[in-house]
């Protein structure tokens, strides 16, 4: 099986799916609403539910929290081009509320590498 292509917002959440993993994050409940801007705008929402992962173009009815980023800097943040930590930091990507960063820390602890 090919992997999906990180070069695209949707390839992205493929590539996700494929490598999340259920076993880490058993008893999680999160919903969590990406706001892209730039190149790919619009909502996508991320479910995480006991284990299982749900990723759709959309908005979420009440996520959670709400991640607000350029759709290029979400891309090279996933192949490993652009530190998450130094774009949040830098205000490259916003959380809101601001008390969920937390769930986005989380977020890359669900994933193989």
């Amino acid at each position: 099986m090919t992997a999906p292509s990180m070069d695209t917002i949707p390839g992205s959440f493929a590539a996700l799916r494929q490598a999340f993993q259920p076993q880490k994050a058993q008893g999680v409940t999160r919903t969590l609403q990406f706001d892209f801007t730039g190149n790919e705008a619009g909502p996508w929402t991320v479910t995480v539910e006991n284990g299982t992962f749900d990723a759709h173009a959309g908005a979420a009815t009440s996520p959670n929290a709400t991640i607000t980023v350029d759709s290029d800097d979400w891309l090279k943040i996933l192949k490993g081009e652009l530190n998450g930590m130094t774009a949040f930091m830098s205000g490259k990507i916003k959380v809101n509320p601001a008390s969920a960063a937390m769930d986005l820390m989380q977020f890359q602890n669900w994933f193989a590498r």
